[in-house]
């Protein structure tokens, strides 16, 4: 085999991965998403006077070319969810108890494992 026709082949295998990578590292995401979602709505529900606000969490898928992103948090129109500033950032007579780092920072493990093994799968589709 010529180094051109190597050159097409690993062109073609990058074609298969590119078209995989996409959908694959988005239900990565999405799960993520949904993981750091359910742990938001979960502390809130733990919270004595924010309780009410736990089911305006959710989360918003953004795809634009060649990416995914996922907005996660209260939604101002749902019950409840306007709450959400006073529980995150609270005001000047209080509030801001809410955790947004820690539901994060938990997944983030899962969200990394989860990507590197995207990576060494289309890794060893290229050998």
């Amino acid at each position: 085999m010529s180094g051109a026709d190597e050159l097409r082949a690993f062109a073609r295998d990058l074609d298969k991965i590119a078209s995989k990578a996409l959908p694959d590292t988005d239900a990565v995401l999405k799960k993520g998403a949904q993981n750091i979602k359910d742990d938001l709505a979960a502390d809130a529900r733990g919270s004595k006077h924010f309780k009410g606000m736990s089911g305006s969490i959710s989360y918003d898928s953004m795809y634009g070319i060649g990416h995914a992103k996922y907005e996660i948090g209260p939604d101002k129109s749902r019950r409840g969810g306007a709450l959400g500033n006073i529980y995150y950032f609270g005001t000047s007579r209080g509030g801001g108890t809410g955790d947004l780092e820690g539901p994060l920072a938990r997944e983030t493990p899962n969200l990394e494992r989860e990507l590197n093994k995207l990576v060494d799968r289309w890794g060893g589709q290229l050998e």
